[in-house]
């Protein structure tokens, strides 16, 4: 027997609980009544135009809208994806349609259609009596790896992680109200939103909403669980201290993404008033896989493995070394991607004899909790001096003013790899003295070149965007 179209749990909900909400956004409260008939109508509208069952179909919308159109297009049998901002996407995984409301331009031989104004007023008038698709729906999404030192690869969302996730459900909403600041383009985003639409829970979606909004709603809903980057919840810190107020709802924050610097969970734990600052470690390709509470003074130390998980450091010939001793890094997991999605050349390099290696290093400790030592892909060489970039970074962030930074590598006027590093800072930061302040510790490694920014470039998932910065300000 078939899976059921993930159309039909909201359908079921629906149908037993019409009042009960869907999804709340910063600016409405969307029932699951309601929501049947919005997803019906766009159905309508890309059976209209021609969308089939099988079809890949990337949204390119405000978040709450590509939630909409996600259910639409499971309603037809299609499968759904979301496009990181100007990402290359490989011919090979064969997308067929984007929807876009900003005219962006449609990949390889996809159809564009543009979500406009009239195309939504269009849909208001579609019927909305028409059946969901019977074709066997194998696929619930297709995710994209974080692609900070590359092009990201596509990775298919297959059933088996839809198990796992019932599996999980019965605990899932023990800590809820819930509020994920990942948007639903992440793993992290579109597994909250399958959780909550399969439970019949409401979702709260943050969908890109500026800080202080993103406040209003953790008031309005007394949210419990805060879940993000850590550069997501230090802009929600930043406009709490602004406000000179505090949010006591907040019992958990659970960061992920990337290593929080610890005086950001200091803070956290500040404005939430005692919180719990949980740290985990993971990948798009294999799922989470370690968690702790945020009481180290270490940021690179990211807690013991997570039942179910399989962990192993090894060395470059895939033997295990000692606890204690670096190496690589080889996750396993139940859930974890059997490879990248038309792209085999990718798919051998990291996944290998049932494991898949993220390129991270790091070690077992005595009390076997896992030290992250550096990414391989990230690894900053500055004239032969090798060193993990995020050490630079935190660094930086200890200088009284500074409330961002990243550092990354540029090629000099002489043709020599220097340290470049971008700092968002207040403006009584003197670059020289932060400058001053990490030659002493790093030396050689300590950046030549300091640009002031506004914002860090992110990914979705809240790693930066070295390269992008090396492209910018490399010149």
């Amino acid at each position: 027997m078939s899976a059921p179209n993930p159309f039909l749990y909201l359908q079921r909900h629906a149908d037993e609980n019409p009042h009960g909400v869907f999804i709340h956004t910063p600016t409405q409260t969307i029932t699951n009544a309601d929501a049947v008939v919005n997803v019906k109508k766009i159905a309508y509208e890309l059976r209209r135009l021609g969308v089939a069952p099988g079809d890949i179909v990337a949204l390119d919308l405000p978040d709450q809208l590509s939630i909409m159109f996600t259910e639409a297009v499971y309603h037809e049998g299609g499968i759904s994806t979301v496009i990181p901002d100007g990402a290359t996407v490989d011919p090979r995984v064969g997308v067929r349609w984007l929807f876009t409301n900003r005219g962006t331009a449609a990949p390889n031989d996809a159809t564009a259609v543009l979500v406009d104004a009239p195309f939504l007023q269009r849909i208001e008038q579609n019927p909305y009596g028409i059946r969901a698709s019977e074709h066997t729906i194998d696929t619930l999404r297709i995710v994209f790896s974080s692609g900070t030192t590359g092009t990201p690869k596509a990775i298919a969302l297959g059933r088996r992680m839809e198990m796992l996730m019932d599996a999980a459900l019965p605990q899932w909403f023990q800590g809820s109200p819930y509020l994920s600041l990942m948007d639903t383009g992440t793993v992290a985003g579109i597994g909250e939103f399958f959780l909550s639409m399969k439970a019949g829970q409401p979702f709260l979606s943050a969908g890109g909403a500026n800080p202080e909004t993103l406040i209003r709603m953790i008031d309005k809903h007394q949210v419990r669980t805060l879940k993000g980057s850590p550069a997501q919840v230090v802009a929600i810190i930043d406009e709490l201290e602004r406000q000179g107020r505090t949010l006591p709802s907040v019992q958990s924050a659970m960061v992920a993404g990337t290593v929080m610097p610890p005086q950001a969970a200091e803070r956290a734990r500040r404005v939430f008033e005692g919180c719990l600052v949980l740290t985990s470690y993971g990948s798009t390709e294999a799922g989470g896989a370690t968690i702790r509470p945020y009481e180290s003074d270490d940021p690179f130390d990211v807690g013991h493995v997570q039942p179910g998980s399989t962990i192993e450091i090894v060395d470059e010939a895939g033997e295990l070394v000692a606890p204690g001793e670096v190496g690589v890094i080889r996750h396993r997991s139940p859930g974890m991607a059997e490879g990248y999605l038309g792209n085999p050349e990718a798919t051998a390099e990291v996944f290998r004899d049932g494991w898949f290696y993220p390129g991270d290093r790091g070690f077992f400790r005595e009390d076997g909790g896992l030290t992250l030592a550096g990414r391989d892909s990230e690894v900053l060489n500055a004239g032969g001096v090798k060193f993990d970039p995020n050490l630079l970074d935190h660094a930086a962030l200890d200088h009284p003013g500074v409330t961002d930074a990243a550092s990354f590598t540029y090629t000099s006027g002489s043709g020599l790899a220097q340290v470049g590093l971008a700092l968002v800072a207040s403006d009584d930061v003197d670059p020289k003295a932060v400058v001053a302040d990490l030659r002493a510790t790093f030396g050689a490694a300590a950046p030549a070149l300091v640009a002031r920014v506004d914002s860090i470039p992110r990914s979705r998932t809240g790693k930066p965007l070295r390269r992008e910065l090396a492209e910018r300000f490399g010149q």
